[in-house]
């Protein structure tokens, strides 16, 4: 019973962590910071503030996934801008979908965790950002590069 509420707690936390993720990856693009500084900046005020009520963060898997998205974020704009269509340039997709994307896809291909989890997980973000279009736009962007980069089904 114990081990079947630490795995529900993780889960929650890993949750709010990807929300998590995605601001502080818009923040390091819209502000050229650098990842560690806006890392630190999240852990050491944001994820602390009892008004914001972000204790329950996994702040380990918040702080590798941020760091690595980003050390990636190239490699995975090459991935996105291959799945666009003609005339699509990266800078047209918003900032915020940007982040999801490249923090998507830095799961998809640096954690075991199941993709149809992965990509569940970010729609469920992007639901919480924008309409229908949006979620069908990151889905199908989510969908072709997995295809792609995994070689099993999770």
């Amino acid at each position: 019973m114990t081990q079947q509420l630490n795995s529900k707690k993780t889960y929650k936390n890993r949750t709010i962590a990807r929300l998590v993720i995605v601001q502080a990856l818009f923040q390091i693009e819209q502000t050229q910071g650098s990842a560690a500084t806006v890392i630190a900046e999240f852990i050491n005020l944001r994820l602390k503030d009892k008004d914001i009520n972000l204790s329950k963060v996994d702040s380990t898997f918040f702080a590798n996934i941020t760091s690595l998205a980003w050390k990636e974020h190239e490699r995975s704009d090459e991935m996105i801008r291959g799945t666009l269509k003609e005339g699509w340039t990266l800078e047209r997709i918003e900032p915020v979908t940007r982040a999801i994307l490249r923090a998507a896809l830095c799961e998809i291909m640096e954690t075991e965790t199941p993709t149809a989890v992965i990509i569940d997980e970010y729609l469920n973000l992007t639901r919480d950002f924008f309409d229908d279009t949006e979620v069908s736009f990151v889905n199908g962007v989510l969908n072709t590069i997995a295809q792609k980069v995994r070689t099993t089904p999770s």
